[in-house]
């Protein structure tokens, strides 16, 4: 499935099944239905709330959408507005906007930076795991040393070359899927010096080059490296798609946290 940029949706709790609406720790809506397990809805996915009169609302939640813009609309038996809770006006949400706010914030290098290293040792241990190879500190460090490492014991093959042009292939379709996204290449690569959201995000997924390798078999010639490596991200594809889109999903989290 082609990932597309994310919209956030109508919510419409008027059918009578819904009793409770709730906000839960992780800032999702809880809702509470008759005869049914309770429904969980991140709050970012909603872009208004349209409920019934005979619902209970929760003030958390009435004070969170007023919080992020989410208006919310309260309708009779009959369907008529008996009235809404509008809150602060909502601020522009795409990718693009977004991300204009978030580079003008004085604070951006350190919120950055710190998202980044958590990302990068959440994927790491992640993957270090799919390769039975033990999460210590120092390969959580240099998850590439360790992994490599870990490739050589199993396979007796270096795999550094294979593993470059593997996580530079993931690179390049993320930094595709990104320009798509945002439509403004300023931003992702040449905003400020020192910036480089396209290298950045691209090494992360990158690290999922590791696994792919680690479970591949023995590696071919170095000569044939190219065509391996096509051949490859091919047999991976649906692998790749997935690992961008939630790598892309986290990041936009991350924006709309700070800045929305």
């Amino acid at each position: 499935m082609q990932h597309t940029s994310f919209m956030a949706r109508p919510l419409y709790l008027q059918n009578g099944g819904a009793r409770l609406i709730d906000l839960d720790a992780s800032r999702r809506l809880r809702i509470e239905c008759k005869g049914q397990a309770d429904k969980y809805i991140p709050l970012h996915h909603v872009s208004r709330i349209v409920c019934s009169s005979t619902l209970e609302i929760n003030c958390r939640v009435l004070i969170a959408c007023m919080q992020s813009g989410i208006p919310l609309a309260v309708i009779d038996k009959r369907g008529q507005t008996l009235g809404w809770c509008m809150g602060s006006r909502r601020k522009e949400s795409s990718l693009k906007q977004l991300l204009l706010h978030a580079l003008d914030d004085p604070n951006w290098a350190e919120l950055y930076s710190h998202w980044v290293s958590l990302q990068k040792i959440v994927i790491a241990t992640h993957n270090l795991v799919l390769c039975g190879v033990p999460t210590t500190a120092s390969a959580r460090h240099d998850p590439r040393a360790a992994l490599c490492n870990a490739h050589f014991q199993k396979h007796q093959q270096p795999c550094a070359k294979f593993l470059d042009i593997s996580a530079e292939m993931a690179k390049q379709e993320l930094g595709a899927r990104l320009l798509q996204e945002v439509g403004a290449p300023e931003l992702l690569a040449w905003y400020r010096p020192g910036l480089n959201l396209i290298n950045d995000l691209g090494q992360l997924v990158g690290l999922y080059a590791h696994t792919d390798l680690h479970h591949c078999g023995r590696l071919p010639a170095e000569e044939q490296i190219n065509t391996w490596a096509i051949r490859q991200h091919e047999k991976h594809a649906a692998y790749w798609q997935q690992r961008i889109a939630q790598l892309m999903l986290a990041f936009e989290q991350f924006l709309r946290e700070h800045w929305q």
